[in-house]
């Protein structure tokens, strides 16, 4: 364990254990956009930063990618921290004035986008939260394609992404709304590629893509029930199970 102080507070952290964790469990919370606790940190938006004291030495560092190895005193409001997080904001504002929460944090942190900045609105914010949820979910359909303001998600080579599962999972991790599919029964259409969805034969809700489950590699037989039914489903064989071996049981 380690010594460290968080805005005047000592607390105690393992060794290694990342700065932006340690504050939260200290209850402090520190803001951020492109950092996800199911997904590996990247430290995109540095809108989590933070000013360090490392042995009288101070910087600004992205907390959601600094790991404790030493005692250290760090501030999280700081003139310099607010300075810098406006900053950021500011920027965001400027070409994405519509997101909520790019609206939430400048009401918080006191900033107004400038008028003399022309901008084409847009709710992406650029995090890499999407491409990073498609990467852990093994398909790697989409990619941060550009350079400078023309950055954007795309599949590759802006074509239809025929990696692609249509499991939603970029659109679940986005933080402004700017991934959205359409569904109808027994459809769905994301990333400009549409897909099949299969019904459970139990509950007759709409569950999952074809490819999902290919991807997953579910066994044919067990395709025709959704998770909650199958779940369902195992418990009560369980359950009857358990009563036919009493039964056996208590006849001797």
């Amino acid at each position: 364990m380690i010594e460290v102080t968080i805005n005047g507070r000592r607390v105690s952290v393992e060794k290694g254990e990342i700065l932006l964790h340690a504050a939260k469990k200290a209850g402090v919370e520190i803001p951020t956009l492109c950092s996800h606790e199911g997904l590996l940190p990247d430290g995109n938006c540095r809108l989590c930063s933070v000013e360090v004291d490392e042995g009288g030495r101070k910087k600004l560092v992205a907390s959601c990618m600094y790991p404790i190895t030493r005692e250290i005193a760090v501030e999280t409001e700081s003139e310099r921290v607010l300075k810098a997080r406006r900053t950021i904001v500011q920027l965001l504002v400027n070409r994405c004035p519509d997101a909520p929460v790019i609206r939430e944090l400048c009401e918080k942190l006191g900033v107004e986008r400038e008028e003399r900045f022309s901008y084409e609105p847009d709710l992406c914010i650029r995090c890499g939260r999407c491409v990073r949820a498609c990467a852990t979910d093994g398909t790697d359909a989409i990619e941060m394609a550009g350079r400078g303001f023309s950055r954007h998600v795309a599949p590759p080579y802006e074509g239809e992404p025929k990696d692609c599962i249509g499991c939603l999972s970029c659109e679940n991790v986005c933080p402004t709304g700017y991934i959205t599919h359409e569904e109808e029964p027994g459809k769905r259409r994301i990333w400009g590629r549409e897909f099949r969805t299969l019904r459970c034969e139990r509950c007759g809700e709409y569950f999952a893509t074809k490819e999902m489950l290919d991807w997953a590699q579910v066994p044919e037989e067990d395709r025709h029930l959704c998770d909650r039914c199958r779940k369902y489903e195992e418990s009560r064989l369980f359950l009857a199970g358990e009563g036919k071996l009493a039964e056996r049981l208590k006849k001797g």
